[in-house]
C-alpha cells in the first residue's frame, strides 16, 4: 500500500490508463529518446512526445516534458561550449516567439479531432523537405559540385519561425522544422547541434510561464518529473558521444533518415484526417 502511494504521487500521473510498469518503461523509453537527441543525435525527439502520450493524455504529457526538456537543453550547453552561430536562432526569434503567443491562445481550443492536422502538417512538410533534400543532391552530383549551403534571409524565415513556435507550445514538435530550417545550411555537426540546443533551451524556457499560467506545470508534474533525471542525464551523454563517432555527411544522412521515418509515422497515426486535407 506505502509502495502504491509512493508510485502513484512521485511516478504516475492521475488518469493514466495503463499499468504502472507499462507507463515506467513508455516514459523512461520516450524520455531517453528525447534526451540522446538533445546530446546530439538528432530525429529522435519528436518522437517521444506522441510515445508518453500513448500511456498518459496529451496535456499531461505536455506539462511533465518540458520542465525535463529545459534540464536536457542545460546538460548539452557545455558540451558544445563554442560549437554554435547566432545567426539562425535571431533571424527566427521574433517570429518564434510570435508562434508561442499564438499557440497559447490555440492549447486550450486544439481538441482531439482538430490536433491530427497539425501533425499530418509538420509530417507532410518533413517528408516533402527530405525529397527535395535528395533531388538537391542528385543534381548537384550529376553536376559535379557540391550543394551550396542556404542563407535563409528574414522574409524566408517567417513562416519557420511562426510554425516552429506554434507547433513548439502545441506538441514540443519544433524539431522537424528546425532541421528543415538549419540542415540545408550545411553547418558542422557540433555546430549543428550546439545552435539547436541554444535554441531550444531559450525557447523553452520563454514557454514556461505560458504553461504555468494554463495549469499545465504545477507541482505535482513537477514531483513526477523528478525520477526522469538520471535518464535524462545518460541519454544527454550518450547523443554526444555517438555525435562525435559519426562523420559530417553520416550525420546528414543519419537526421535526414529519422526525419523521413518521423514524418512518415505522423502522417500514418493520423491519416485519418488525410481525407479532409485533400478535399475528400
Amino acid at each position: 500500500m506505502v509502495m502504491t502511494a509512493w508510485i502513484n504521487t512521485w511516478i504516475v500521473p492521475p488518469g493514466s490508463e495503463t499499468r504502472p510498469t507499462s507507463y515506467v518503461l513508455v516514459a523512461a523509453a520516450a524520455m531517453l529518446m528525447m534526451a540522446v537527441s538533445k546530446g546530439g543525435f538528432g530525429g529522435l525527439a519528436i518522437v517521444s512526445g506522441p510515445l508518453l502520450m500513448m500511456v498518459t493524455d496529451a496535456r499531461t504529457a505536455l506539462g511533465l516534458m518540458l520542465p525535463l526538456l529545459l534540464v536536457c537543453d542545460t546538460m548539452t550547453l557545455p558540451l558544445y561550449p563554442r560549437e554554435f552561430v547566432w545567426r539562425p536562432i535571431l533571424r527566427l526569434a521574433p517570429w518564434v516567439i510570435t508562434g508561442i503567443v499564438i499557440g497559447w491562445f490555440l492549447l486550450d481550443h486544439v481538441t482531439e479531432s482538430t490536433a491530427p492536422l497539425l501533425k499530418v502538417g509538420v509530417g507532410l512538410l518533413a517528408v516533402a523537405f527530405v525529397v527535395l533534400e535528395i533531388v538537391r543532391w542528385a543534381v548537384a552530383r550529376r553536376e559535379k559540385r557540391r550543394v551550396k549551403p542556404w542563407r535563409p534571409g528574414i522574409v524566408a524565415s517567417i513562416p519557420f519561425g511562426l510554425s516552429a513556435g506554434i507547433t513548439t507550445m502545441l506538441a514540443h514538435a519544433a524539431g522537424a522544422i528546425t532541421v528543415i530550417y538549419l540542415l540545408p545550411q550545411r553547418l558542422a555537426s557540433r555546430v549543428f547541434v550546439g545552435t539547436t540546443a541554444r535554441f531550444y533551451f531559450i525557447f523553452n524556457a520563454i514557454k514556461i510561464p505560458f504553461y504555468v499560467e494554463l495549469g499545465l506545470i504545477n507541482r505535482a508534474t513537477l514531483q513526477r518529473s523528478i525520477w526522469l533525471l538520471p535518464v535524462c542525464a545518460v541519454g544527454v551523454w550518450s547523443g554526444s558521444a555517438l555525435n562525435r563517432r559519426v562523420s559530417q555527411r553520416g550525420f546528414r544522412i543519419v537526421v535526414s533518415v529519422l526525419l523521413l521515418l518521423t514524418g512518415l509515422m505522423l502522417i500514418h497515426r493520423n491519416r485519418e484526417v488525410l481525407p479532409s486535407l485533400f478535399g475528400g
